[in-house]
């Protein structure tokens, strides 16, 4: 049984969230999560998806935009639980979550590695490729029904 829920900023979970995105998401590409500046992360929504035994298995952060709106971000899942449907997973609780907040449309920056993944939840392409980090990204969005 796997369980939902937001992360408080400065939280024990939220620094485990911060290990596993830095693990996953900046190490392979040779960057440090933590020397990037993340006080702004105090004004995003942090999510994740927990084990049983309370263990975070997969994490993403929503920024809040304009009313209705809002950005996704660095979202993963931990390397022993991928493609497991654990990244499905927490996308779609995330989309229940947020819609039930009035939002109705979500976009993101999604690494091109990245893109079928999100197409087969629903989401489209809104732009040309662009290098973010060092490797290429796609605008892509989706309108929540």
């Amino acid at each position: 049984m796997m369980n939902f829920r937001e992360m408080e900023f400065g939280s024990d979970a939220y620094r485990e969230a911060l290990q596993l995105r830095h693990e996953v998401l900046r190490a392979p590409i040779g960057l440090n999560l933590y020397g990037e500046d993340l006080s702004n992360e105090s004004l995003e929504r942090h999510f994740g998806l927990f084990d049983d035994n309370n263990a975070l298995i997969a994490c993403v952060t929503a920024v809040p935009q304009s009313p209705g709106k809002a950005k996704l971000r660095q979202m993963a899942v931990s390397a022993a639980h991928q493609r497991k449907g654990y990244g499905q997973r927490i996308i779609r609780q995330l989309e229940d979550h947020l819609a039930r907040n009035g939002v109705v449309e979500i976009s993101m920056h999604a690494r091109l590695s990245a893109v079928s993944f999100y197409q087969g939840l629903g989401y489209s392409i809104t732009g040309d490729p662009f290098t973010e980090v060092g490797i290429p990204h796609v605008r892509m969005r989706k309108v929540l029904s």
